[in-house]
């Protein structure tokens, strides 16, 4: 789940975030016996996983980045309802095509990003997805949905909206829950 938290935030980034550096750069080391520095990556001796202390490092900065883009777009807003729990975000980034996204083969990208939570949505080579997922707390989410099946988003002008299946990945439970997703881009 880390991993596609992670890739959702960096998607998004392909909207128009520039990032210089992602926070796991390889650290020069010398080689021994030879004089001569070789790259590695950094690797913790006191078995603590630093690489994921670094991604969320990475993931938090990019968050607030984000969140800095998202209010000087000035607008849109989005609503997911999955079961009786309702989101709403507002502002949004929005990007349409290959040529805004940055990425082969990708329609349409959607990002919401408020009280340590991203609502987000896509449609790539992938599919159709519509995720929320609490982006402060990766060890013990409060809230981490994903669609699920072959809902389709659809797209009239700036105004987006799916019918989809939506499965709760803090639960050990397989069900999934029926939602909606309406969103307009600014």
């Amino acid at each position: 789940m880390k991993v596609r938290c992670f890739a959702f935030v960096i998607a998004v980034a392909l909207v128009g975030a520039a990032c210089s550096s992602s926070g796991d750069d390889p650290v020069s080391t010398p080689n021994p016996g030879t004089g001569t520095e070789t790259t590695s990556p950094q690797v913790s001796n006191d078995g603590s996983d630093a690489a994921t202390a670094d991604a969320e490092e990475f993931v938090e900065g990019l968050a607030d980045e984000l969140e800095e883009q998202q209010a000087e777009s000035g607008g849109g807003s989005g609503t997911l309802t999955v079961g009786d729990q309702t989101w709403t975000f507002a502002p949004l980034l929005c990007a349409f095509g290959e040529a805004e996204i940055g990425q082969a083969g990708a329609e349409f990208v959607l990002s919401g990003l408020q009280d340590g939570m991203q609502m987000y949505a896509s449609i790539d080579t992938f599919g159709h997805l519509v995720s929320l997922d609490d982006i402060e707390d990766f060890e013990n989410p409060k809230v981490s949905l994903q669609s699920v099946g072959d809902g389709v988003i659809m797209i009239d002008g700036k105004s987006i909206s799916a019918e989809m299946d939506f499965i709760d990945n803090t639960s050990d439970s397989a069900s999934s829950t029926p939602g909606t997703f309406t969103a307009t881009c600014p």
